[in-house]
């Protein structure tokens, strides 16, 4: 290692390699350092290959006297937060991972390989403060401009995609930008409302139900065990504090352990919620559904953002409460590449943003009920099943001197 030597701009970088250190390079010939911000992505050279890194930090001083510039900047906007770039860097140290592969794991499939984030970039049309002001009277001899500026008083921006879809055309919009009453701006392409037959209200909760809805103060930080025996109306809670972050303005997260649990749970939340935007996260997405989702949640723009393990990871500025469904499950743990456990990381999520989280299981893991039974973690319980619900009935059937078919005895098949 050379002398440390003072420089002025030294960029500090996650680089995609199995080594446990962070990497310094000068910034990209001719581009101003002011405009480097961490959570940028930046194409650098490493050992003769060119890849996707992720700026940690700017400094004025490294280790070393000769550095090589990054290529250049592929974002113009930091994917990553402060509080996510420190998360990230959290997640490399305790669970004793190269840096560089814990980052390119948070990164939809799209984003590691270097895709601009801007490629899914969609422009939206929002009132400006002059049309946020003005009287319901103001347009009426102009009702398509009245109804226009209804439908972004009541539902907020819209993209140009919505806009043409709902009959509202671009002669529509000059006129309304002509008086400074809108304008538009650019930002991710956002997963529309689910289609849904119809939207399913909520239903009166049980006794014990109200009670766990009760324990649960979406106000700041508490982790909660919810043991609901199979049938007890789990899915409905979750709901129900989805709802009420969601009035709050917040974004809800919910991470179920396998991908084909994802399309049910999709269908119930969309027909709870029929005009909130939803974000799938899961491996069986293609690329750009993927990266589009992620882009979506990142800016805030998913309301709920529901995925598999990886989605822990996913930056979400509006948080407003964590749940893992089944937190048992063995799902929840990578196997591979960097290893981690989704269960315990919503739990550190939740504690660095202030919010709750619940973790729902009929069977809970041993670690769970550990630290629920020793007082770290409230332990809220559900016996009784919702509604007109039954449990099945048991029966023993012995099979021994019995003729089998495919393993089971005839008698099963009667009962």
């Amino acid at each position: 290692m050379e002398q440390a030597v003072q420089q002025n701009v030294i960029l500090r970088l996650a680089v995609p390699v199995p080594l446990r250190r962070l990497f310094d390079y000068l910034p990209p010939e001719g581009l101003d350092p002011q405009t480097l911000i961490p959570g940028q992505r930046l194409w650098v050279p490493f050992a003769g290959r060119k890849l996707v890194a992720v700026l940690v930090d700017v400094v004025q001083k490294s280790s070393f006297a000769h550095l090589k510039p990054a290529l250049g900047v592929i974002d113009q906007t930091a994917l990553f937060s402060r509080v996510s770039l420190g998360f990230l860097s959290w997640i490399a140290d305790y669970y004793q991972a190269p840096i560089g592969e814990v980052y390119a794991a948070a990164l939809p499939a799209a984003l590691r390989k270097g895709k601009p984030a801007d490629h899914w970039a969609e422009q939206w049309l929002q009132l400006t403060t002059e049309g946020k002001g003005l009287p319901e009277s103001a347009l009426a001899r102009a009702p398509k401009q009245q109804a226009l500026l209804q439908l972004l008083l009541s539902e907020g921006r819209q993209s140009r995609t919505h806009l043409k879809a709902l009959g509202h055309t671009s002669t529509i919009v000059r006129a309304l930008q002509e008086r400074g009453l809108v304008n538009w701006s650019s930002g991710p392409t956002v997963p529309p409302p689910l289609p849904v037959a119809e939207p399913v209200p909520a239903p009166q909760l049980s006794e014990e139900q109200q009670k766990v809805l009760d324990s649960v103060d979406c106000g700041h930080y508490s982790a909660s065990l919810l043991e609901g025996t199979t049938g007890s109306g789990k899915t409905e809670v979750y709901l129900q504090l989805m709802e009420r972050v969601l009035a709050e303005g917040r974004q809800a997260l919910l991470l179920v352990p396998e991908i084909g649990l994802t399309p049910q749970t999709l269908r119930r939340i969309a027909s709870r919620f029929p005009k909130r935007s939803i974000a799938a996260l899961h491996s069986g997405l293609a690329e750009g559904e993927r990266a589009q989702s992620w882009l979506a949640a990142v800016a805030g723009q998913a309301d709920i953002v529901i995925g598999t393990r990886s989605v822990i990871m996913t930056p979400m500025p509006r948080l407003g409460i964590v749940i893992v469904d089944e937190e048992h499950d063995a799902s929840f743990k990578q196997q591979d590449g960097v290893r981690y456990s989704a269960r315990d990381l919503a739990v550190v999520v939740a504690r660095n943003a202030n919010v709750p989280v619940l973790l729902g299981s009929a069977t809970p893991s041993l670690e769970t009920l550990h630290n629920a039974l020793n007082g770290r973690y409230q332990h809220l319980r559900m016996r009784q099943r919702a509604g007109d619900a039954r449990p099945p009935q048991i029966h023993v059937v012995p099979t021994l001197r019995e003729p089998l078919e495919e393993g089971f005895s005839p008698r099963c098949f009667a009962i």
